[in-house]
């Protein structure tokens, strides 16, 4: 139940832009074209370890649809609670897999939710944001992975790598791989730029948070990294120059280019630094 790598591609594009080694990492090849699905199948494993006949998620975007695709492939029953943010994508898509949508007002409610639903006997394969620090997200380390693919293509690890970040489930499992790898080959840990939007937004509603969760902070602390926000506006110029470089993307998805701009002008980046965009997701048609 493993995913497929990603390729990590250079772009001539973006580097000449911004006169440092930019490579791409687009999850182009994954079941649900995220880089969720790393996750997705390691925490449905996990559940089914641990005698589980149904999951339950929270999630209004990516992560719902890994799960649903992970749950469908091992055959058990699977429950998305989302917020009416859901965009009508993520719908569709949690449809056609045969997934259970239920929809709530708000964050909070969302929560509530998930606490009802593990009394009446499904199986939590995500965290709500209050429950961080208490509980650990299943499947997180199948993340891990991602660091040894990149590694592995650049025979390196980056400088930088920069992603978006919400709860912090991946940037954790993605630090886990280059530790690992840091102790097997002496590589090093990059500084991890994790890009972020402000609780009001609403285009790139699944990358928003309202504050730093115990992941966040333990990554940005483990890499010397820094946390950008954005809001709507900077998120629709980001899909213009996801389009530029040759990409079409999701709102999220195209997060990086933001960092990359913004970071590349103050305080930019040191002469000959290696830079890695992780983009989430692969454009679907009608988003």
């Amino acid at each position: 139940m493993s995913a497929p790598a990603s390729p990590t591609l250079f772009s001539p594009t973006l580097s000449n832009a911004y006169h440092v080694r930019v490579y791409l990492k687009p999850e182009i090849y994954s079941a649900t074209g995220s880089y969720k699905d790393r996750l997705g199948p390691a925490a449905v494993a996990e559940a089914i370890q641990a005698g589980a006949t149904k999951v339950v998620a929270t999630s209004s975007g990516n992560q719902g649809l890994a799960i649903a695709h992970a749950a469908r492939a091992a055959g058990i029953p699977c429950l998305i609670l989302a917020t009416r943010h859901i965009l009508p994508v993520y719908r569709d898509a949690l449809r056609e897999l045969g997934a259970e949508l239920q929809t709530v007002p708000d964050m909070k409610a969302r929560t509530a939710a998930l606490h009802e639903k593990i009394k009446e006997g499904w199986f939590p394969v995500s965290v709500a944001p209050e429950d961080r620090g208490r509980r650990v997200q299943p499947g997180k380390s199948g993340y891990a992975s991602i660091a040894r693919e990149i590694v592995d293509a650049l025979g390196a690890a980056p400088d930088f790598l920069i992603l978006p970040v919400c709860f912090g489930d991946g940037c954790a499992g993605i630090l886990l791989g280059f530790q690992q790898l840091a102790r097997e080959r002496g590589t090093a840990i990059p500084k991890f730029i994790m890009v972020r939007a402000r609780s009001s937004e609403d285009v790139a509603f699944s990358i928003i948070a309202d504050a730093t969760t115990p992941e966040v902070a333990a990554t940005l602390e483990a890499t010397r990294g820094v946390s950008m926000y954005f809001q709507n506006p900077d998120f629709l110029e980001a899909q213009r120059l996801g389009r530029a470089a040759g990409l079409d993307l999701e709102a999220s998805a195209a997060a990086p280019l933001l960092a990359l701009r913004r970071h590349a002008a103050d305080p930019g980046f040191p002469p000959d630094s290696v830079v890695v965009l992780l983009f989430t997701a692969k454009h679907r048609p009608g988003n």
